[in-house]
């Protein structure tokens, strides 16, 4: 193309041009002194700084035709540009370059609204295979919506559109796209049409579909992607149940009659032929034939599938003692099945008596038998062993896998199984001989590729160093950490690679590494997408990339998952815009999701145990009567209120012994800190759950916590407390219930520590757990009672054996008044009361410490301390454990009345250790144990109690009784005991 007062040449830029050496016809041009680069739009999505230092053809040089091509190229790499075409005109004789440039587009938010749940949003966004950060293109849109389209016609709306609203942001290319889905009706099911050969009847293949209602009530359900499945899968099952395990079932189609919003399944059905399958030798039940042999699972019958059952069988069988089982089968084609016909012959049953482990000299026993599944005969939970080939084969490779990874390369593991051993038939043994061989130590590493600080820092965080034994898993991990290193210092395309050489002389390995860091790249911008409710400012704090910082992937993984710790997103994506592109500085995304506004929770649950209240006016069972509490919990949380990641929470108990509503505001993050939180409370509680009175408890608190360590954690709290004593459900000396009855209002300042370094607190085996708390109710902050309080707990978790756990626990509690005031003595409801399954197991719930003199109830005391002891064992399998348990202490009137005589001087003394033993049985579930523990009491306490009504307390009448504290204690609960 000519202009007036200068010649131009137009380069196409096409990528096929620049690959295939396209001819640019600029030979006019060669020569010439380039005075101008000049880009149009003059606007670029890369920095015009940052591209005029990366092209090869420069202000000031020659102009060339192959430094132009290479110019185009380097842009393209920055992956920035959809197309590149140049203009070169010339004045004076002298050359202005203009690049003329059509940018990329990359994905951002992605939005949706209208859905109708299922599919849910998230669903319907996955479908869309459109990953943030990537380019963006209109046929990638298409695609997008016809994705959406199938699943929502697959959930039942077949009248579904999607619409497309997209946002283009030129300052970051970036393209917003909110999808706007018009659901319609969703359809029902109806009578299905039956295809194929089945003997199945029509009104079977329904039910078993469960597409209609509960009988038959209302009809069909509605359409789901779901019900679909499950219908096919209930098909199948139903197929299964009358042998016929080569049966086909396929849905073939959904035809949907608009008129009446159905759509009608088109299922094929073939019954093909019933697998006959018999077991002889041996009693299998039907449940562990179907986990046993694969032909279940796979609907299909090959020589693979039958071998590989017979394996499954053996191994069974040898894993409950029939080491020497032999498992074959036979195949028989008839007319309308196929039978199949296990034989096997079990042999004698053997006990795996002894495992020996012979030849080991780096490693001790205890730490090559932790990692074996094959175990020697216990008394109860494995009478005969747990061994089989398959686990034999395992525990070998587990072993060998230890010595490699120790630099023992060419060790070996030598099985042997003898009968006999102790001279008894019976009884077998296994041995495992292990010959190590050399151990090979790592000789000279060399490290190519960084410089001398840089290497010396990498060989500190490396595992791999001189005179360590090799490994080539430790070499990979080393891998792993360098990389990491360079990832988290911006340099994302890094790589490393190694070499090893044996060195004769000495047998060590030598180990040459040779890293390429690449180009280092930094943070332009951090982008966050998503926000509705929560204030930016929430979110880009708990960010710590920042422009110009050098873009670590470990900080944005880091960056997100304290988004995640906010509590206040369902779901938080982090990516780069352009991420194969060579550019040096890239945009951080994150995209988020926020979460519902509102939480709920429900609970239905029941005490059991000595917890029976009684009437008002009976003075019965003061030491507790069996009794069962229902309780109902109820909550609703409020997230993100006012945007800024708190929560207010309501929560309710109801139970036939306790009334209980509070509300708790939280602010997580104080002050923008990881490790403060502040919280607020309010609290109503009317409880009867000590059997000695009724109490009503209104309470205001304000609590900060900081997170010290991983471990420890410290609160300070201010609480306002009124607790008022109902006066007609005391059950003690008539003298006594004018000054106990009285209404007190406490202020209270208190302080916690907290140390946790148990392996898991639910179920814990190792660690130990430390709590101190220390509160002082005074005048000085609203209190009508002066009084100090200090409660401290220590629990310890050792592991005796693989499965034998020792825990042990202590409880230490005093409390005091401060001064001679008419209100100062400690509050009836403030006392210490103690007793049931989570603290001392021989006494019922709360009936530990002084009693009533008259009426023999408890009445709490001013100081505690409770020893537990347990030493938890498995019993049977891996789901049933037990516990042999011994708790001792007492709740004592005063702390000077503290001590270690376990004898009852008469029935007014209560200050005594108190002794339980017992056995306890724990069902593990995935929320955690189900525990029934069984006590019995030796020095239970004897007391006086009353035998009349409340009139005849008060008139003198009545009579007293010598009563005891059962002897015999049982609780249930969840959780362990401590």
């Amino acid at each position: 193309m000519i202009r007036r007062g200068s010649r131009v040449v137009r380069a196409a830029a096409a990528l096929v041009a620049i690959f295939l050496h396209a001819p640019l016809s600029g030979a006019d041009f060669a020569g010439k002194r380039v005075v101008q680069i000049r880009f149009e739009p003059p606007v670029q999505p890369v920095p015009t700084s940052e591209l005029k230092s990366q092209l090869p053809l420069q202000e000031g040089d020659t102009f060339t035709t192959p430094a132009i091509r290479r110019s185009i190229e380097s842009l393209f790499r920055t992956g920035r540009y959809e197309d590149i075409s140049v203009d070169a005109a010339e004045t004076d004789n002298e050359v202005t370059l203009t690049f003329i440039t059509v940018n990329r587009w990359f994905i951002g938010a992605q939005t949706i609204t209208g859905t109708q749940e299922p599919p849910s949003d998230t669903q319907l966004l996955n479908s869309t295979k459109l990953s943030l950060g990537q380019e963006f293109t209109e046929s990638g849109l298409r695609q997008a919506t016809e994705n959406m389209i199938r699943l929502l016609n697959a959930n039942g709306f077949y009248e579904a559109s999607v619409n497309t609203d997209i946002q283009r942001d030129p300052h970051t290319d970036q393209v917003d796209i909110h999808y706007a889905i018009n659901t319609g009706k969703r359809v029902r099911f109806t009578d299905p049409v039956i295809r194929g050969h089945t003997t199945l009847s029509v009104s079977d293949i329904i039910r078993s579909t469960g597409w209609k209602r509960f009988l038959n009530r209302g009809g069909y359900r509605p359409v789901t992607e779901a019900r679909v499945q499950s219908g096919m899968q209930g098909i199948r099952r139903k197929m299964e149940n009358r042998g016929l395990l080569l049966s086909r079932v396929n849905l073939a189609g959904m035809e949907w009659k608009q008129e009446q919003n159905v759509a009608v399944p088109t299922i094929e059905i073939n019954d093909g032929s019933r697998i006959d399958l018999q077991i002889d030798g041996f009693r299998i039940s039907r449940g562990t034939q179907r986990k046993l042999i694969p032909v279940f699972e796979e609907h299909s019958v090959d020589m693979d599938l039958l071998n590989e059952g017979s394996r499954n069988i053996a191994s069974y069988l040898q894993s409950r003692g029939y080491f020497d089982a032999k498992v074959g089968f036979t195949t028989r084609s008839t007319e309308d099945a196929e039978e199949i016909h296990y034989t096997i012959d079990r042999g004698q049953r053997y006990t795996l008596a002894n495992l020996e482990i012979t030849g080991n000299q780096y490693f001790k026993q205890d730490a090559l038998r932790e990692r074996m599944s094959i175990i020697p005969a216990t008394p109860i939970r494995y009478r005969h062993g747990r061994f089989s080939n398959q686990m034999l084969q395992a525990d070998i490779a587990s072993i060998e896998n230890l010595y490699h990874s120790n630099g023992f390369l060419n060790v070996a593991v030598k099985p042997a199984l003898s009968t006999g051993f102790r001279d008894k038939e019976q009884l077998q043994s296994v041995s495992l001989h292990i010959e190590e061989g050399h151990q090979f130590l790592i000789g000279d590493v060399r490290i190519l590729g960084v410089e001398p600080e840089t290497e010396s820092y990498v060989r500190s965080i490396m595992q791999s160093a001189p005179g360590q034994p090799f490994s080539d898993e430790t070499i990979a991990l080393d891998r792993e950490t360098v990389l990491n290193l360079f990832f988290n210092y911006g340099y994302t395309n890094a790589t490393l690679e190694w070499t090893t050489e044996r060195n004769p002389n000495n047998l060590s390995i030598d180990i040459e590494i040779t890293i390429n860091t690449g180009k280092q790249v930094f943070v332009r911008q951090v982008l966050v997408g998503g926000l509705q409710n929560t204030v930016p400012r929430l979110v880009y704090d708990r960010i710590s990339l920042k422009p110009g910082d050098p873009l670590s992937l470990g900080e944005m993984l880091e960056s997100q998952r304290r988004l995640y710790d906010l509590g206040v997103f369902a779901r938080v994506d982090a990516a780069l815009q352009n991420p194969d592109g060579e550019e040096s500085a890239k945009y951080v995304l994150f995209e988020v999701e926020e979460a519902k506004k509102y939480s709920y929770n429900i609970g239905v649950g029941a005490q059991v145990g000595r917890i029976g209240r009684g009437s008002l006016q009976s003075f019965d069972s003061p030491a507790g009567a069996t009794g069962f509490s229902p309780r109902l919990n109820a909550g609703i949380t409020r997230n993100n209120f006012l945007g800024l990641g708190h929560s207010i929470t309501l929560q309710g108990r109801i139970s036939n012994i306790q009334q209980r509503a509070q509300t708790t505001y939280i602010a997580p993050h104080f002050r923008n800190r990881d490790d403060l939180s502040l919280s607020f409370s309010a609290l109503y509680d009317d409880s009867r759950d000590v059997r000695t009175f009724a109490a009503k408890r209104l309470e205001a608190a304000a609590q900060i916590t900081r997170r010290l360590s991983r471990a420890n954690t410290w609160q300070g709290r201010y609480i306002l407390r009124k607790v008022t004593v109902d006066p007609n459900s005391l059950k003690i000396e008539p003298q006594l219930i004018p000054r106990l009855a009285q209404p007190v209002r406490l202020g209270i300042v208190a302080s916690s520590f907290i140390q946790d370094r148990r392996d898991n607190p639910i179920e814990s085996t190792r660690g130990f757990y430390n709590s101190v708390d220390v509160g002082m109710a005074i005048r000085q902050i609203g209190s009508q009672s002066n009084f100090a309080r200090v409660l401290a707990r220590n629990s310890s978790y050792y592991r005796l054996t693989h499965d034998v756990v020792f825990a042990r626990s202590i409880t230490f509690g005093f409390q005091d008044r401060l001064d001679g005031g008419p209100l100062s003595d400690v509050p009836l409801p403030e006392r210490f009361f103690a007793g049931g399954a989570s603290t001392h197991r021989g006494f019922p719930e709360n009936q530990a410490g002084p009693r009533d003199l008259i009426t023999g109830f408890p009445i709490g005391g001013k100081s505690m301390m409770i020893f537990n002891h347990e030493i938890r064992h498995p019993l049977i399998g891996d789901s049933l454990g037990a516990v042999l348990f011994h708790d001792m202490g007492n709740v004592y009137s005063r702390i000077g009345k503290m001590g270690f005589r376990v004898t009852q001087r008469d029935i007014q003394d209560f200050d005594y250790m108190v002794q339980a033993v017992g056995i306890g049985f724990r069902y593990r579930t995935p929320i955690g144990p189900i525990r029934i523990d069984l006590a019995y009491v030796p020095n239970s306490p004897r007391f006086l109690g009353f035998e009349g009504t409340r009139d005849e307390l008060l008139f003198g009448q009545g009579r007293q009784s010598v009563q005891r504290i059962n002897q015999f204690q049982f609780h249930f609960s969840l959780g362990q005991a401590f």
